[in-house]
């Protein structure tokens, strides 16, 4: 998985390129938000709209992000995840956890930056 990070002020976008699974991937995702709340960028976008499939360990280390990130003082918000992305987190009850954008514009945008 190729993973993009972005970070202005509070703010730090990750965006996601692959298949998003145990292993490599997960570690270099949960390193990536992980990295950015030490930092101070408590305000996440995950872009997972290039992401055609996630496993549980997956799905468990964005909802960490979101979870470690709330407790901080942010938030995480979800920029279009792919078709199978989003069926897989209605799927586990996940999805009403996030707001969901159609482009990572509109997720900045909605923290007021």
């Amino acid at each position: 998985m190729d993973l993009d990070i972005k970070q202005n002020g509070s703010i730090c976008v990750l965006k996601a390129k692959g298949r998003f699974v145990s292993g490599e991937p997960v570690a270099q995702f949960e390193n990536a938000f992980h990295s950015a709340l030490d930092g101070g960028h408590i305000l996440l976008v995950l872009d997972l709209e290039a992401v055609p499939y996630i496993d549980s360990s997956g799905i468990g280390s964005v909802v960490n992000a979101l979870r470690m990130s709330t407790k901080l003082g942010g938030n995480a918000k979800l920029v279009s995840p792919s078709p199978f992305v989003s069926k897989i987190f209605k799927m586990v009850g996940i999805l009403p956890l996030f707001t969901v954008y159609e482009t990572e514009d509109e997720a900045v945008a909605a923290y007021g930056a």
